[in-house]
C-alpha cells in the first residue's frame, strides 16, 4: 500500500516492520478534545483512518492502532470555566459521546486511547530529557527550542512568517523575553495551570504539559521511537504535527519520527470550514436521524481523504439510496450490522472473517483502489458495480471494510 506523505509530498510505499511472522503497522491519530460533541468534520477523519486499518487487516497486516484523547488543554479548561463544570465531568461525558458517535458509525475501536491526564508521567519524563539534553530551557514555562531543531516548518511546507501569521491567528504566539520565549516559534512543554485548572508537581514547578508533548510521549509509549504513519486532520500539520516531529526526532535521535504523515481534508458547511467555534456543525446524530449509519459511512468515504469538500445533504441521501439497493439485494441474508445471519459476518469487519478462517481476498480492483493511497471513491464505484450485477459475495467482501458495523437500515 502506498500513501501520500505530507512531509515529502509525495506517495510513499508502506513497509511495516515483520513482527512475530506477520506485518504489524504501526498507527497513531490524534483524537479529540472532549469538550463539545462530534461533528462531520471528526468524523470524516477517524473514519478514513477507520478504513483504512479496516483495509490493512483485511489484507493480512496486523495494526497497532494509538488514538488519544486530549482532556488536558486549553479549549476544555475555558469551556469547563465557561459552563461552571467540573473539567473532568466535562471530558468524561464528552468521550462517551465520541465513543458512542463512532460505534453507531461502525468503527474499529484503536488498540489504545489513552487520556492525557492519565499520562502526565511519561509526559513530564519526555519534557525533562528534552531539557536534560539541551533541548528545552525553563523561564516562565519550559520552552522547547525550536532554534535547535533543523526543519522546523518543512512538514507543513510553511515559511518563518506563515508560521507566525497562524500562531498570531490562532493566540498562540506568546510573549518573546528575559523571562518568556527566546524566539516565538518556541512552544511550551510544561506550563503553569491557572488557579482552577488541574495542576502535577514537577521539578519546573506545578503545572500542566503542553499540548504537542502529550501526543509525542503516548506515541512513543505505546508504538515505540518510530511509527509507520501519523495522522491527523490537515489543520493540525502546523503548529502540532510540527512540533511533534522536533522534539520527537530530538528526544530519541531515530530519524523519521513517523514514516508517513497523513492528513486528511476539512469538511465545509454553508460555505464555510465545519467549526465548532463558528457553529456552523452537521452532528454525527442529526446526519444517522436522515440516512442509515452505513449511508453517512459511504458519503463520507465518497471523497479522498486528503481533499477539502462541502457537506450536501443531497449527497447523504444518494449514498442512502445505494444501501437501500444493497440492503435489497442482501435481503434474507443481513439485516443491518446488527442482525446478520448466522454464521455470516457481514458488517462484522476482518477480524470476524478471520476468526472463520483466511478470508478470501479482496475483489482486484477494489483491493488496488484502496493500495492505491486509500482512494475510496474508486473503491466505492466497484462497490456499486457489484450491486449492479448482483454480486452478493462481492459486495459482502467489500462493505466491511467501506462501513465497518455500521447498520444498513
Amino acid at each position: 500500500m502506498r500513501v501520500r506523505d505530507t512531509l515529502s509530498g509525495r506517495l510513499v510505499q508502506l513497509h511495516p516492520a515483520v513482527v512475530r511472522g506477520r506485518p504489524e503497522l504501526h498507527l497513531y491519530v490524534c483524537g479529540v478534545t472532549p469538550y463539545d460533541s462530534g461533528h462531520m468534520g471528526h468524523a470524516f477523519t477517524f473514519l478514513s483512518f477507520d478504513t483504512l486499518v479496516r483495509f490493512a487487516e483485511a489484507s493480512g497486516v496486523r495494526v497497532r492502532y494509538v488514538q488519544n484523547v486530549t482532556d488536558v488543554d486549553d479549549p476544555l479548561f475555558e469551556r469547563a470555566r465557561r459552563d461552571h463544570v467540573d473539567w473532568r465531568a466535562l471530558a468524561d461525558r464528552e468521550t462517551q459521546q465520541f465513543v458512542h458517535d463512532m460505534a453507531v458509525l461502525g468503527w474499529r475501536p484503536p488498540d489504545v486511547m489513552p487520556r492525557v491526564s492519565d499520562e502526565i508521567g511519561p509526559i513530564l519524563d519526555a519534557a525533562s530529557r528534552l531539557r536534560d539534553r539541551g533541548f528545552a530551557y525553563h523561564t516562565d514555562a519550559l520552552y522547547f527550542d525550536v532554534a535547535r531543531y533543523r526543519g522546523y516548518g518543512r512538514l507543513s511546507h510553511r515559511s518563518r512568517r506563515s508560521m507566525l501569521v497562524k500562531l498570531r491567528d490562532e493566540g498562540l504566539l506568546g510573549v518573546v523575553g528575559p523571562d518568556a520565549k527566546r524566539d516565538f516559534l518556541d512552544f511550551p512543554l510544561w506550563r503553569p495551570s491557572a488557579p482552577d485548572e488541574p495542576a502535577w508537581p514537577s521539578r519546573f514547578g506545578a503545572g500542566r504539559p503542553g499540548w504537542h508533548i502529550e501526543c509525542s510521549a503516548m506515541s512513543m509509549r505505546y508504538l515505540g521511537a518510530q511509527i509507520d504513519i501519523h495522522g491527523g486532520g490537515r489543520d493540525l500539520a502546523f503548529s502540532h504535527h510540527e512540533s511533534e516531529r522536533a522534539q520527537s526526532e530530538s528526544l530519541t535521535g531515530k530519524v523519521p519520527f513517523a514514516r508517513a504523515w497523513m492528513h486528511t481534508g476539512l469538511v465545509r458547511y454553508e460555505g464555510r470550514k465545519m467549526s465548532k467555534s463558528l457553529g456552523n456543525l452537521v452532528l454525527v446524530g442529526q446526519a444517522v436521524e436522515r440516512a442509515p449509519a452505513a449511508a453517512v459511512r459511504l458519503y463520507l468515504a465518497s471523497h479522498r481523504y486528503g481533499r477539502d469538500w462541502e457537506f450536501r445533504w443531497s449527497g447523504l441521501d444518494q449514498a442512502a439510496r445505494l444501501v437501500a439497493r444493497i440492503r435489497v439485494l442482501l435481503e434474507g441474508e443481513v439485516r443491518g450490522a446488527g442482525a446478520p445471519k448466522p454464521g455470516m459476518a457481514v458488517g462484522a469487519g476482518p477480524r470476524a472473517r478471520a476468526a472463520r478462517g483466511a478470508p478470501r481476498p479482496l475483489p482486484a480492483r477494489f483491493a488496488a483502489a484502496l493500495a492505491d493511497d486509500l482512494d475510496t471513491p474508486a473503491a466505492i464505484r466497484e462497490l456499486r458495480a457489484a450491486v449492479r450485477r448482483g454480486d452478493r459475495a462481492g459486495v459482502r467482501q467489500m462493505l466491511p471494510i467501506l462501513v465497518g458495523t455500521a447498520s444498513l437500515g
